[in-house]
């Protein structure tokens, strides 16, 4: 008799600005097939109780607009028509096998992150940080949500940062994400003053 034990996963939320509208379903799972390290065919998207098929259509087909929600489920299996990563043995069965990362590509994954920081993140930092330092009337809940949203956002990038573990000899990976690390809590704790002192 075979006993199956499954594990309670903490749930994470992730807030993300939402795409342009012809973003493709298969962009966005890219995405979060990269942001979690998860292979293509180890989770499923749901969106308003449906698993989400089609990742050639655009997001606006599957219904998803500001504020939706979506959801990832693991599966313990590949779901049937994605691609996953394998190779075949001698025997002729297909073993998984999960790229080891190299220091250039952790490097180019601190630098990407670093991107969207600076892309997506500092523009609304700089626009909030004027709006308080200003003292321009505006509706206070609405500098409330957004300075939660800007901190929540700064320490998911945080925490993307700190789930890197370069390896000890790859001491231009640990400068780099050392670095990136000093940038996002030093826009953490700017942000957090700029708040006090309004």
């Amino acid at each position: 008799m075979k006993e199956n034990m499954g594990a309670i996963l903490p749930t994470i939320a992730l807030y993300i600005p939402l795409p342009p509208p012809q973003t493709t379903l298969g962009e966005i799972r890219q995405s979060i097939a990269g942001y979690t390290h998860l292979d293509l065919g180890a989770f499923k998207l749901i969106h308003s109780g449906a698993v989400m098929k089609g990742d050639s259509f655009p997001i606006t087909a599957h219904g998803i607009r500001a504020g939706s929600t979506i959801q990832i489920v693991g599966s313990a299996s590949p779901i049937p028509g994605r691609r996953s990563s394998s190779i075949s043995s001698s025997s002729g069965r297909e073993s998984k096998v999960k790229a080891r990362p190299t220091e250039q590509t952790t490097i180019k994954v601190i630098h990407d992150e670093m991107s969207q920081v600076r892309q997506k993140l500092l523009p609304s930092l700089q626009a909030l940080h004027a709006a308080l330092m200003d003292g321009a009337v505006l509706d206070k809940e609405v500098l409330k949500q957004e300075h939660t949203r800007l901190g929540e956002m700064l320490l998911q990038s945080l925490l993307r940062l700190d789930a890197l573990s370069p390896e000890s000899e790859w001491v231009d990976a640990r400068k780099e994400r050392k670095t990136a690390v000093k940038e996002v809590q030093g826009l953490l704790d700017q942000l957090d003053a700029a708040w006090k002192a309004r």
